[in-house]
């Protein structure tokens, strides 16, 4: 799973001319179709529906950003222009049943980067930098029992995987495991079930062991000695449930980081549809763990929790929303910022259902509360269809920390959040967009997180064959 350009081009190409087998004519069916340039005929739900039914998604992205810390130092600071391309090859089923996925994608820089993006591969240390790179990101195999998503559905390999706690994120390309995806499916009652014991970030070139440090032993020190002090994590697993009929949902999880962490979440919402088209929305989300001492490190492990909940309501083009936030996280190692995976920052990814957060902060430090208070515009019933705008203020209070004396403190935090975007509607650009999201940060001080402005612009076209 190293990044090479010619690995890419061979699997595509491999993909692109695989050579029909030859099968017996006059195969006896109703409903055969007739092969391009020969006299054979074939049934509908066959082994050349592997290929023959594919798709491939191919997308185009540019991002940029410019962050800016207000501290002593610049190291938070963030300057980067990036060009990111990707290709994602998902097969047809064969008799309706087994299939293979491909996805790859490049990451190139414009001009000189500065500071961790995210986006591009990085290295960390005495000098950290962004570089371009590739990879080829996904490959799996996968199996449906049905063609309609009732039934067993599985997936195999290097995937994302999204089920109860343990989920898949990332920037402008999915993130992914090393593992697999058991899901089952009757009525609107899912039952899924994910395990792993690899992970790769976007900023990463390669399907590393999951391990109790956040960097995975990858790259070096500020004294540029190579990281070698993670433990492995041998798996990250967890079980899932979800309910979601017409209107609404029930999401829960439970899932365990081998020797380093146990969680377990609940989410839920409802939609009312309203007089006149407008709806009314209510989410709620409640999230609890606690470490294992033997890989994590904590000699006296406590119980964390987070719970957060919001109401919006839609009339029109105008979505107005409120929500409500409280964290408690005793201070478990060097953060008093609540983790949400598995495994440390960086090892996996979590799954979490979060109604506070910002663009700068998910705000959920221990002992603090925080209201949030948004809207959002689509300008179609202006005439002006595929524009939108937005703003978005969180503020809070509570947040505990130690000072550099070694005191006791509460912070406050505030954060306002912009938005502007455009889709294309029609023509030969249609599936283009791009967005401007402009935010400020101000924790008061806080000595784990300074105070930053933020742009970010990101242009995106997709398009699938």
């Amino acid at each position: 799973m190293h990044k090479h350009h010619a690995v890419f081009l061979a699997v595509m190409t491999a993909v692109s001319g695989f050579a029909l087998a030859d099968e017996p004519a006059n195969t006896p069916n109703a409903d055969a179709q007739v092969l391009r340039g020969t006299n054979q005929t074939l049934p509908q739900a066959d082994g050349y529906d592997l290929i023959s039914k594919a798709e491939t998604t191919f997308s185009a992205w540019y991002y940029g950003r410019d962050r800016q810390e207000q501290a002593a130092t610049d190291r938070g600071d963030i300057k980067v222009n990036v060009i990111n391309l990707g290709l994602n090859f998902k097969s047809g089923y064969a008799w309706d049943k087994v299939g293979f996925d491909v996805a790859a994608h490049t990451a190139q820089k414009i001009g000189e980067t500065k500071g961790w993006s995210e986006i591009l591969r990085h290295e960390d240390g005495v000098s950290p930098k962004d570089e371009s790179y590739s990879v080829i990101s996904q490959a799996a195999i996968k199996f449906r029992q049905n063609a309609d998503g009732q039934g067993l559905a599985t997936r195999i390999g290097y995937t994302p995987i999204s089920v109860g706690t343990l989920g898949t994120s990332g920037g402008l390309q999915s993130h992914a495991y090393r593992g697999a995806e058991v899901k089952y499916k009757t009525g609107d009652l899912e039952l899924g079930y994910g395990w792993a014991d690899q992970f790769r970030n976007e900023w990463d070139d390669r399907f590393r062991n999951i391990t109790n440090q956040w960097h995975q032993n990858r790259g070096t020190n500020d004294k540029g000695m190579p990281h070698i002090d993670g433990k492995q994590i041998e798996y990250v697993n967890s079980l899932g449930l979800r309910y979601a009929p017409k209107d609404g949902f029930v999401d829960i999880g439970i899932g365990e980081g081998k020797d380093y962490r146990r969680n377990a979440q609940i989410a839920g919402g409802y939609t009312w549809n309203l007089a006149g088209g407008d709806k009314l929305t209510a989410t709620g989300y409640l999230f609890t763990a606690k470490n294992i001492t033997q890989l994590s490190g904590d000699a006296d492990p406590k119980n964390e929790y987070h719970a957060s909940g919001s109401v919006s309501y839609a009339t029109g083009g105008l979505t107005l929303l409120g929500g409500l936030g409280y964290t408690h996280n005793p201070a478990n190692g060097a953060s008093n910022e609540l983790n949400f995976r598995l495994a440390p920052w960086a090892n996996s990814d979590n799954r979490n259902f979060i109604q506070t957060w910002g663009q700068l902060d998910d705000f959920v430090w221990d002992g603090q509360t925080v209201i949030k208070l948004s809207a959002s515009y689509d300008f179609a019933k202006l005439g002006l269809p595929g524009f939108s705008a937005g703003i978005s203020g969180n503020y809070a209070t509570g947040a505990k920390y130690k000072n550099e004396q070694g005191q006791n403190v509460t912070a406050k935090f505030s954060e306002v959040d912009l938005s502007f975007g455009y889709a294309v509607q029609s023509g030969v650009l249609k599936g283009a967009s791009i967005g401007i999201y402009p935010a400020w940060l101000k924790t008061d001080k806080f000595d784990q997180k300074s105070d930053r402005s933020d742009v970010k612009v990101v242009a995106n076209y997709t398009k699938t064959f």
